[in-house]
């Protein structure tokens, strides 16, 4: 319910969420000078046609939410228009805000006309970033998008955001603040990162298995005929570094067997869209489910209960191997471990066995060799898939139950130590965040 004397431009209930409202009136409490948007910052429009100084592109994807590191992706070749930023520019997007997607540019750029270019005339453009990235703004700005398709902040709305004025002093303060965070949450990923990129190394190691030092693609190369006309006519399957695979896997301490002798396969079932429900205690697993070591249950799609217990041959069961058969995700081998009743969609398959450690198996086949093993395997262009024969026939090392288990747990160690350091890195970021919001709002 809202006063008819308090709208304010938009006739929108969610411009008049509590939870926006109360951010507003908070701020308004405070003792800082508040000062719309558009008398803090200039709105740069320096709109290009064409790269002709090469500058990097900064588009929404290489942006990181709530932190606003930079992500490096592949040059972008072409562009209708984009707008130029200089370094020490706040870009600020008016695209899906709760991405929360703000950057302070550390370089000379192009970027997506997606983003509006911030440069401020009375406080630190590091201090603006910062304040932009905060749940302050984000449970505003959530409020005020408008479109379904493609959610944006008009301008306006952009505009009138109020800034808290603070002292040179305290900005500084709140920089430093958000640095040293930054800065610690960066250290803490990459010791996460350096642990999880080991984990290939181990596991060749304990299986006794050296794999050639990588040298240059060739260009071209020569096979016998006899293996091409019993296997398969393709390039890309006979490269020679595939055979130097297979000979350094087979030299390892451990006896090879192909996963169709050790393990059981369970293709998905072809559920029809209008099968699907809003909500449900049964969950749907498909292909952006099945993640690299595990599955994501997030964003799911969802099945009327009573389908579970008609199609008891799909159901996932706790500690099921899950692999994406198409698809970007194709060869990704995930754990299912919950509890929750869920079926499988067609292009993936459940693996199953009775002499082999799932860990030590979702493992082995998540290591970057095993995955060129899998692709090597794979059909299709832009949409490649794997056939469960393929699946099936990939040879790997069967060391003794005892010495799987071994493996298996030391991985799931250096796993759970890289997720505590990434846990710590975002609990610090959350703090800092906290105490900047203490500050402003004079909770401290």
């Amino acid at each position: 319910m809202v006063r008819k004397g308090k709208i304010e431009g938009r006739i929108d209930s969610n411009t008049y969420h509590p939870e926006r409202t109360r951010i507003i009136h908070r701020l308004k409490e405070t003792n800082w000078e508040l000062k719309p948007l558009k008398l803090v910052a200039k709105f740069s429009k320096n709109i290009v046609s064409q790269n002709s100084e090469n500058l990097p592109y900064v588009g929404l994807e290489n942006i990181e939410s709530d932190i606003g590191f930079y992500v490096e992706t592949s040059e972008r070749e072409s562009f209708g228009s984009a707008v130029k930023f200089h370094k020490g520019q706040v870009l600020f997007p008016k695209l899906r805000p709760y991405l929360n997607k703000v950057y302070l540019a550390e370089f000379e750029g192009l970027c997506s006309t997606e983003f509006h270019i911030l440069d401020c005339k009375t406080i630190d453009n590091r201090y603006l970033a910062h304040f932009l990235r905060s749940n302050l703004v984000v449970n505003q700005t959530k409020y005020l998008m408008s479109g379904n398709t493609l959610p944006r902040l008009q301008t306006s709305d952009i505009k009138n955001l109020l800034i808290p004025i603070l002292p040179k002093e305290t900005q500084a303060k709140i920089v430093a603040l958000f640095e040293a965070a930054y800065a610690q949450k960066r250290a803490k990923e990459a010791e996460a990162k350096a642990l999880l990129a080991g984990i290939d190394g181990y596991l060749l190691n304990a299986l006794g298995i050296s794999l050639p030092q990588p040298t240059e693609k060739k260009k071209f190369f020569y096979t016998r005929s006899g293996k091409v006309s019993s296997g398969r006519f393709d390039p890309y399957y006979h490269q020679s570094e595939f055979e130097e695979f297979e000979r350094a896997l087979r030299s390892g301490k451990y006896k090879m067997q192909k996963m169709k002798n050790v393990a059981y396969f369970q293709a998905g079932y072809a559920f029809n869209s209008n099968d699907y429900v809003e909500k449900s205690d049964c969950y749907l697993v498909t292909i952006k489910n099945i993640l690299k070591n595990e599955i994501n249950l997030e964003n799911s799609t969802y099945l009327p209960k009573v389908f579970f217990d008609k199609l008891p041959i799909f159901q996932i069961k706790k500690n099921d191997l899950l692999i994406a058969m198409t698809g970007a995700t194709i060869g990704k081998v995930g754990l299912f471990n919950s509890d929750k009743k869920a079926l499988l969609n067609q292009r993936n398959g459940i693996i199953r066995s009775n002499n082999l450690n799932y860990l030590y198996l979702m493992s082995l086949l998540n290591t970057e060799i095993y995955q060129k093993f899998i692709l090597r395997n794979s059909n299709g262009g832009a949409q490649p898939n794997i056939s469960e024969t393929d699946i099936m026939k990939i040879q790997i090392p069967l060391p003794p139950l005892a010495v799987q288990t071994e493996i298996a747990n030391h991985i799931a160690e250096i796993r759970s130590k890289a997720k505590q350091l990434e846990q710590e890195a975002k609990a610090g970021l959350d703090q800092a965040k906290k105490e900047v919001e203490a500050m402003i709002l004079g909770d401290v």
